[in-house]
Formats: structure tokens, sequence, C-alpha cells
């Protein structure tokens, strides 16, 4: 294993780094406060450097390299994190990154033709969709069921707490969607499947958020709504083990947004604290201070290392199995254990450097704070939830209450 990027995969870093800052950054406010999503050219210009595509082959309009599909990707949201410290334009672009990948490994050519392309031009979204008002952690007891007939399946059921049902209807696409087929196999009778979320008999709502206004977040209830069979991922009653696959992609994805976000943060402390003086002198000479930022510096280079192994142990993994699925569910888990945490931290503490200024929205990192905090409340699998994945995988079975 090497720690150290390709020349092609800095000089992509350097050139993504470049237009974040000049055409993402300025506007991050704006998105966050006008509440209406993404602007349209935004996501286009994000098209055109080819962000959208980077987990898609060329064969589907992207530009993703094999076996470095997760780093690259890793690459493209931590820096997007930085530039959005809002969070909205990271996680859209995470999810369609994510997701579409888990289309390319599973979904039929029919569905990876009608959607990829349209992906990867920046003009589908596509997002996950498994929580239901009875909880987002207990999947194996969801109740939204779907019923074959044919060559189609008819849903009927609810979801709620869902990303990206506004950006869905607006631009087109939908969400990769766990559903029962046979309820009385347990989460061995789940289907895993790409719902449009402009379909006939699905009625969305939007749910107002305290921090990632850019990005809307919703529910939708399905009535008799009718899916075609070739939308199904994988094999009918397979979903529930598909979507685990998919959550260490996604997770992944979302601790690069984590750790993007923190270091920009970090940087913002360490630059203010050495141009603010106070009784003479700089800020940063109090070791109050100082060892705040060595501290948050030590334990976020540590989680980038770790985040870095992720990634690539992923790459290998779909690419020649290198790596077990026991193995890829505990570094996932540390990571995404310890990154929402780790971030909110970092910013809290660049909050306090920063004084009055900080707590101000005139300062940005503000929005950092109230986008972190999202994944510290369970998107994408709560703590408590990735604390019982790593008691599982190291100890076994035994350390899971509920089995």
């Amino acid at each position: 294993m090497e720690f150290r990027l390709t020349a092609e995969q800095e000089l992509f870093q350097k050139s993504l780094r470049g237009f974040c800052e000049k055409t993402i950054t300025p506007r991050s406010r704006e998105i966050d406060e006008r509440a209406q999503g993404i602007p349209d050219e935004i996501i286009a210009a994000m098209a055109g450097l080819g962000i959208f595509g980077i987990t898609i082959p060329e064969k589907y309009g992207g530009s993703a390299v094999p076996g470095e599909e997760i780093v690259d990707a890793m690459l493209a949201v931590s820096e997007l994190a930085r530039a959005d410290l809002s969070m909205s334009i990271p996680v859209y672009a995470l999810l369609c990154l994510g997701w579409s990948y888990v289309v390319v490994k599973q979904g039929t050519e029919e569905l990876k033709q009608e959607i990829l392309p349209k992906i990867a031009a920046g003009k589908m979204f596509l997002g996950i969709c498994t929580t239901e008002p009875g909880g987002g952690s207990d999947l194996a007891n969801i109740t939204t069921r779907g019923t074959r007939q044919g060559d189609h399946y008819v849903i009927n059921g609810e979801k709620v707490f869902i990303s990206g049902v506004a950006e869905a209807l607006q631009r087109g696409g939908g969400h990769l969607t766990l559903f029962r087929t046979a309820p009385e196999l347990g989460h061995r009778g789940m289907t895993f499947a790409y719902i449009p979320t402009r379909s006939a008999g699905i009625t969305p709502t939007t749910i107002a958020d305290m921090g990632r206004n850019g990005l809307s977040t919703g529910g939708m209830a399905y009535s008799d709504v009718v899916v075609p069979a070739a939308y199904v991922l994988g094999q009918e009653n397979r979903g529930f083990y598909l979507l685990m696959e998919g959550f260490n992609v996604a997770r992944t994805l979302v601790v690069a947004a984590c750790v993007g976000a923190a270091e920009k943060a970090l940087e913002m402390s360490a630059a203010y604290t050495q141009q603010r003086v106070l009784f003479g002198v700089p800020l940063i000479k109090n070791q109050g201070i100082s060892f705040d930022i060595a501290e948050d510096r030590a334990k976020l280079v540590m989680l980038k290392n770790t985040l870095y192994k992720a990634a690539w142990m992923l790459d290998r993994h779909y690419e020649d199995g290198s790596f077990t699925t026991k193995e890829l569910n505990e570094i996932v888990a540390i990571c995404k254990l310890t990154a929402p945490p780790l971030a909110l931290d970092i910013v809290k503490h660049a909050m306090i450097h920063h004084g009055a200024y900080g707590y101000s929205k005139e300062c940005p990192l503000e929005m950092a704070m109230r986008g972190v905090m999202s994944y510290l409340v369970g998107a994408e699998g709560g703590l408590n939830i990735m604390k019982l994945i790593i008691a599982r995988e190291f100890v076994g079975d035994v350390a899971v209450p509920y089995r």
C-alpha cells in the first residue's frame, strides 16, 4: 500500500480545488440561505469537470478509472466539502457518486443505460431511500412492500427523512429503495430497486432541516407504484445484503465530507489565531489554543489515513476481492464512528477561536456545524450502529443484542 496519490489524482485534486474556490465557495452562503437547491449552473459546471462521472464507466458517459473509483470519489467529495461547509453540495455529490457506483456493480444493463449517462451529465439525481416513520436503524423491520406482477412490482408504503426528494422531482431521477417482497423471510426477503420519484402513485413531502439547506429532505408515500422488474438491483430478496454493501461506499464518502469540512475549519483556526493579536501577542501563542489545534490536527490526520485505507480497500475489494466483507465493514464503521464527532469538535473549536465572529453568519463555520450535525444524528447510520458493527466484526455475533 502506498499512502500517496497518483500524478493524475494530484492534478485532479488541484484542479478541483481551484474550481471550488472560484465557483462554489463564493456562493455557499447564498445556497444555504435561499433554500431553493443548488443552482443549475453549478451542477452543470461540476458535470463539465467530470465530477459526477467518477464512479461511472466511460461506456455509460462517465470517466471512472477501474480500481480507483472510490479513492477518486473520496478526493472529490472532500474538496467539495472544503468549499461548501454547509454540506449541501458535497452531500448531493456523494449520493450520486456512491449509489451510481452500486448501480454499476449490481444494476441491469437496461437500468444502467437509462440512468447512468444522465447522472454523469448532471441531469439526473440519484439517492438512497430506506428510512421509514418507524425508524432508520432497524432496517430489518421496514414495512414498505412490493408485490411482483409479471414484469413489474407494485409498491406500497412510506419512507421519510430522505435526501434529494425535491432534486429528483426537479431534475429527474430517483432513489434506490428497499422494500419487502417476502415478509415471512425477514431481512432475507427484501428487494432493492430504483424508483423514479416522478412515478405515478408517489406523494412527496419535504421537511425543513436545521442545516444543509441547499439540499432537500423529505419523504415519499407509495400507493400502487409500478416499478419495472428491470429496475431491481441484483436478485429479488437479496436487497438487504446489497444495501449493506452500498452503505460501505456511502459511509466512506460521508467520512470524506466530514474530513474536508474539518480540514478547512482547522486551517481557518490556524490562520486566524496567527493574525489575531490579544494582550500584545498572536492568539496562537496561547497554549490553550495551540494545544487545541495540535490535538485536533493529530486526530484528523489519523482519521484521514484510516479513510484513505477504507477507500483503497473498497477499490481493491471490488477489483480482486482482496479483503473480506467483514474487514471492510469494520474499517468503514471505524471511520464513520470517528468522523462526525471529530469534525463537529474541530468546527466548534474553530468557532471558539474566532470568538464572536465565529458565532456570526458572517463566518461560514456555523454552516459547517449545522451540516456536520446531520451525520451525528444518524444519516448513513447512527454512531451506535457503527459501534454495533465494530463489536460484531471484532468479537462476533454474540456482541449483537438483537440476535
